[in-house]
């Protein structure tokens, strides 16, 4: 990942919006970022973090996040960054986030967008996730590209386990750790082999024999159901004709039974259609106008009713309006004078604002002679501390100047480390030489209690393996002989006279071969085949063995070679590093005057730094006396323009007064005055409301008696209407009854009481008539037909119970069939899958000694410990290349048998110790080799063209010696295509950065970033 671009707006010190360009920035390779301590430089990278992952250091979502995040000048927070992902493509992340304008600590979540530019557009992708596109989580991400302050040595601090879970982690070690899967496999195939064993036991009895006596028994049974089933058929079509002719006589029988029933219904259906035609003609004619007569009278009764409620309402609301406006004309004079009211009511409030500026203006002046008295003593301190700087400074160039060579003293060293490491590895590689020996000799020793000879192995075993499988295959043919010959026995032994011969179908057998017992013969050949069988397993088991043996010494014996040749190298490299020693106020075999030396140049050079401490504190010192002075004189300034800004308000304050006087007022206490102005404003305010609220309600009463009055108008013209409507509606009855059948209408009423279901009784009506003359032609035809019939009981049930009898034997005729044919069915399907269970049970036999080897080999995880602990060293390596230099040659990293890094000191003969006994410095430079070769070797891994690596601390620890080693560490890597910033407060350093930013922090700005 390379940025291009930052934008910061809102967040921690960054007020107003800040933009880092990063290009200029990432092609000088190695760049800067300076400020003071808590300027804002660190915020810079959390921004990059909690822009690409939602995820910062200082903050968790526990922490209120979002609301500490936030600048407390402002209510808005924005992050915009863009960047080059490792396959080149050009993205833009962005996320905001505001606060709530009536709570200020409620900010809302942040809302976050990302980008890609295709074809110079900013396109929105579907998905915020950026791990795909980097290629790394946010936890790799910080040990990797960006690591924030106090994680910079997270990696050497982690215990061995957390290390090598790490390393899994990043480099996806987890791919090795097979151990689960062949425990998965090797279980799952052993628990279908037990299946296996236990479904080919309910297998035992099926055979060939016994599928042939099921198959001749079905045929048996076939041929007794096909006689049975034609007899059964003649007797089914004879029953059929006598029961047809006994349904038609019992269905004539009930037809005449029925009609009678009908003819005797008839007189009952006439009277109930007159009735129907009665209450047909008085629903038509007087229904409806009836419904109409008794809605108007009850309309009639409700608007007389409301007529009176009304009436009332109308009273009680003129009654309301006489009171309503002798209660306004009482309240009218006071609010004729409410004007006079309210000029007194103002006078009172800028009174008051002028006891507030009285009093503020009191302690102004006290303010401001304190402000006084504080500007003089801080001058005199100013005075102190630059004598105090001026002092220090000629004791540094001293101490600078008595100082031995540095240079030299550091090439000598270098030359004694070199020396000690080429003895120290002629130790080493005689003593791994020696191990070497030791354990080819051991698997010689094996491979020779074996009977191991090379010459004439692979000859030996090959013969003798095709020996073995000679003899097994001589062995299986000598049991398909044997079984043949069983078979044919069982065959001779069921041949009887008149039956086919099974093998050529000849029906006489003139010589029947006699059987002969073989059941010894087949079990000496299983047990010989058992023995072969064994026999090849074990040669097998032999070669196997001998192999892995073979392959462990193969190695062994290619590294005596490389550490015999590397022993001559190191020889050589001893004598001609003895060559290169030209300092003839040393001596090469005794280092007590260089260590010396290199003492006093310590100790100067510790006397410098704590000097130079002192001058800084002294510079810290001045520079934050001469901030407060200048905010104190800034500070002074303002109270004195305040004050006279008050008296000025004072001024115009008493101008505006138009009732009252000053005077009468400016030595009374402010709680009396206060008093005073809500006593009158609260009854100016009531006063208003009460002339306001009286008006408002007698106008309502007044439009609501007009309303009442209109309502009650409204009902009277009502009551006149609907008792036209019954005069109208009662002449019409009298005319319909005149020409009815009725003679009153009380006899309308009782009719239509009846409330009869005409559709219905029409309907029963029509259905009654249309039943009848149907019956009566069905019973004619019926007639007709059985005219010349005659029907036998006795005959029938005779006939009855000789089908019942056929049909009762052909059922278990057809039952036996079916059970004969799912007999042969299951037994056919039995035998074809015990011999595919067979099969499946070789082979899950053969598969099951693989995994159970295979399990041996990953058990425990170790072989993933394995190849972490390469992951490691390999890592270790590489720190080492820059550490040593770093470092002058004096200490290196190596890895012990516990996956534990430890330091290799090479001033103290090549001793180990632990990594805590490092100083600060020491500590940054081998976190930081370690950074450096970690972020090499994950980012390796994305494929990218180039690396980018931010530090964030550290530098500040080093001495110059160091500092110069480190940087040209970091310059180096600009032509590996590696792009390293770096965070710090040390101003020094940015003379020797190509390129830098600086934060500025200012007091109403906020943070500020200039580019130098």
């Amino acid at each position: 990942m390379i940025p291009l671009k930052l934008t910061v707006e809102g967040i921690y010190s960054y007020q107003e919006r800040q933009t880092i360009d990063f290009t200029a920035l990432t092609d000088a390779g190695l760049f800067g970022i300076f400020g003071a301590v808590g300027s804002g430089k660190s915020s810079i990278l959390e921004a990059i973090t909690y822009a690409l992952y939602g995820e910062t250091e200082r903050l968790n979502a526990r922490d209120k996040r979002a609301y500490n995040m936030m600048n407390l000048k402002s209510n808005r927070s924005y992050i915009e960054l863009d960047f080059i992902n490792f396959e080149n493509r050009t993205f833009k992340v962005t996320r905001e986030f505001k606060r709530n304008s009536k709570n200020f600590e409620d900010v809302k979540s942040p809302t976050v967008v990302l980008y890609e530019n295709i074809n110079e557009q900013w396109v929105p992708l579907e998905s915020s996730n950026v791990q795909s596109i980097i290629g790394l989580s946010y936890e790799n991400f910080k040990r990797t590209i960006i690591i924030p302050q106090g994680q910079f040595k997270e990696f050497i601090e982690l215990g061995a386990k957390e290390r090598t879970d790490m390393m899994k982690e990043i480099f996806q070690l987890h791919r090795f750790d097979l151990q689960d899967k062949v425990a998965a496999l090797y279980k799952k195939n052993q628990s279908e082999l037990d299946q296996l064993n236990g479904q080919l036991m309910g297998f035992e009895e099926i055979n060939p024999e016994r599928i042939i006596a099921t198959r001749d028994k079905l045929n048996e049974e076939r041929e007794s159901f096909s006689k049975v089933q034609h007899t059964n058929k003649l007797l089914q079509e004879k029953f059929q004709a006598l029961k047809n002719v006994k349904e038609d006589f019992l269905e004539l029988s009930k037809m005449k039974a029925l009609f009678q029933q009908l003819t005797d219904q008839q007189a009952e259906k006439e009277a109930l259609r007159q009735r129907m035609i009665r209450f047909e003609e008085a629903h038509t004619n007087f229904f409806h106008i009836l419904q109409t007569q008794e809605k108007l009278n009850q309309e009639d009764a409700q608007e007389q009713s409301k007529l009176q409620l009304e009436e009332a309402k109308s009273v009680e609301l003129q009654q309301a309006t006489q009171q309503l406006s002798q209660q306004l004309q009482q309240v009218r004079p006071q609010y004729e004078r409410l004007p006079e009211r309210r000029i007194s009511e103002l006078d009172l409030e800028l009174i008051l604002q002028l006891i507030n500026f009285s009093t503020e203006i009191k302690g102004l002046k006290e303010s401001a002679q304190k402000g006084r008295d504080f500007v003089q003593k801080a001058k005199e301190q100013q005075v102190q501390c630059k004598n105090n700087i001026q002092e220090t400074e000629t004791l540094l160039l001293r101490l600078k100047q008595s100082k031995p060579s540095a240079n030299e003293l550091m090439e000598l060293g270098q030359w004694y480390t070199k020396q000690q490491a080429i003895q120290q590895q002629e130790t080493e590689l005689d003593h791994q030489l020696l191990e070497l020996k030791a354990s080819i000799t051991d698997l010689q020793v094996d491979l020779q209690s074996k009977n191991f000879d090379a010459s004439a192995f692979d000859s030996s075993y090959a013969a003798e393996l095709l020996e073995l499988e000679t003899r097994l295959n001589a062995l299986n043919d000598e049991k398909a002989h044997l079984l043949l010959q069983q078979k044919l026995t069982q065959f001779a032994e069921n041949l009887s006279a008149g039956s086919p011969c099974p093998l050529c179908g000849a029906l006489e057998h003139p010589a029947i071969a006699e059987g002969i017992d073989i059941t010894q013969e087949l079990t000496e050949n299983q047990r010989a085949t058992v023995e072969i069988n064994a026999r090849i397993k074990s040669k097998v088991d032999q070669k196997f063995e001998i192999e892995k043996l073979l392959l462990r010494l193969q190695p062994l014996q290619v590294q005596q070679n490389d550490l015999t040749s590397k022993i001559q190298a190191n020889k050589s490299q001893k004598a001609a590093h003895l060559l290169q020693f030209t300092w003839p106020a040393y001596s090469s075999t005794d280092e007590s005057i260089y260590t010396q030396k290199k003492q006093e140049l310590s100790n100067i050079e510790a006397q410098i730094v704590a000097t130079e401490q002192i001058a800084t504190n002294h510079q810290t010192t001045l520079a934050d006396i001469e901030s407060k002075l200048e905010r104190a004189n800034v500070k002074l300034s303002g109270l004195e323009i305040e004050e006279a800004q008050k008296q000025t308000q004072i001024n115009q304050n008493i101008g505006h007064l138009k009732h009252l006087n000053w005077a009468d007022y400016q030595f009374r206490e402010k709680a009396t005055v206060e008093n005073e102005y809500h006593t009158l404003k609260a009854e100016n305010l009531r006063i208003e409301q009460d002339y306001n609220t009286l008006t408002d309600r007698l106008n309502k009463l007044n439009s609501q008696f007009a309303a009442q009055n209109s309502l009650v108008q409204s009902i009277q013209e009502r009551i006149i209407n609907i008792k036209s409507e019954i005069l109208h509606i009662n002449t019409t009855i009298e005319q319909l009854l005149q020409a009815s059948v009725f003679n009153a209408i009380d006899q309308v009423k009782e009719t239509l009481a009846e409330n009869l279901p005409v559709q219905k009784i029409r309907a029963e009506l029509e259905q009654f008539q249309i039943q009848f003359e149907t019956l009566k032609a069905q019973m004619m035809q019926l007639d007709k037909k059985l005219a010349d019939k005659v029907y036998d009981e006795a005959v029938f049930i005779q006939e009855e119970a000789a089908l019942e009898e056929s049909s009762h034997h052909l059922k278990i005729l057809t039952e036996n069939v079916a059970k004969c044919e799912q007999e042969l069915n299951q037994l056919e399907t039995a035998y074809e899958k015990k011999e595919t269970l067979l099969q499946q049970q070789m082979q899950l036999n053969l598969r099951n000694d693989n995994l159970k080897q295979l399990f041996n080999l990953f058990k425990g995880a170790g072989f993933v410990q394995y190849v972490s602990s390469i992951y490691l060293r390999q890592l270790c390596d590489h720190a080492n290349i820059r550490f040593h230099r770093m470092t002058r040659n004096q200490l290196s990293l190596q890895i012990n048998e516990n996956n534990e890094f430890e330091i290799i000191d090479y001033l103290n003969e090549g001793k180990s110790r632990s990594v805590k006994t490092l100083s600060g410095g020491q500590a940054f430079q081998v976190s930081l080799s370690l950074a450096l070769a970690l972020a090499e070797s994950v980012q390796s891994n994305t494929k990218a063209a180039k690396n980018f690596f931010f530090i964030d601390e550290g530098f500040g620890t080093q001495d110059i010696a160091s500092v110069n080693i480190v940087f040209e560490t970091l310059l180096d890597l600009h032509k590996e295509n590696r792009i390293v910033g770096i965070i710090s407060h040390v101003e020094e350093l940015k003379e020797r950065i190509p390129i830098s930013l600086s934060i500025e922090k200012d007091e109403e700005h906020g943070s500020q970033i200039f580019i130098n």
